[in-house]
């Protein structure tokens, strides 16, 4: 397993040059970038969706808990696409864990908002993003998406060419 911190201040990629197609579970986030297609769809679904049909999936605040049922503890560690758990104060053990629930789970004060959980042919890759200067904005919070965003494009370059 890989772990990373990701920075708010990368540009990696010009995540406007392409439409980025993402699954969300819970509420669809407000970003700047305008290329960004979300689509709303409910947790059970996400395993009847194709590899194919998303470039990530975002599992929001609201929607961490049923997340955590392990029901879907194999369905993370199978995806081709990676999962970001938005807002979680637990990274993403909670979740890949079938005997913890994220109630239940320890916090990690590490500061982090979200954790990207990304599966590469069995290795599990695992970043997480915080915000500049430690501080909660909507700005913060945007460019916290755009680093994101920046993770999925480059993951999905990394596929295209393997």
């Amino acid at each position: 397993m890989t772990s990373g911190c990701a920075s708010i201040d990368e540009s990696v990629l010009n995540p406007n040059e392409q439409t980025i197609k993402i699954g969300v579970v819970g509420h669809p986030p407000m970003v700047n970038e305008k290329n960004i297609e979300f689509i709303e769809l409910e947790l059970g679904a996400v395993s009847s969706t194709s590899d194919a049909e998303f470039h990530a999936l975002f599992i929001m605040p609201e929607s961490l808990e049923e997340a955590s049922s392990a029901r879907f503890a194999g369905l993370y560690k199978n995806l081709k696409y990676p999962v970001f758990f938005i807002g979680s104060t637990k990274s993403y053990y909670p979740f890949i864990e079938e005997t913890l629930t994220y109630s239940k789970a320890p916090s990690t004060n590490s500061g982090m908002y979200a954790t990207g959980f990304i599966n590469e042919n069995g290795q599990y890759k695992i970043i997480e993003y915080g915000f500049k200067n430690d501080e909660q904005t909507e700005e913060n919070l945007k460019e916290l998406y755009s680093s994101i965003f920046n993770t999925i494009l480059t993951e999905v370059a990394q596929r295209k060419t393997k």
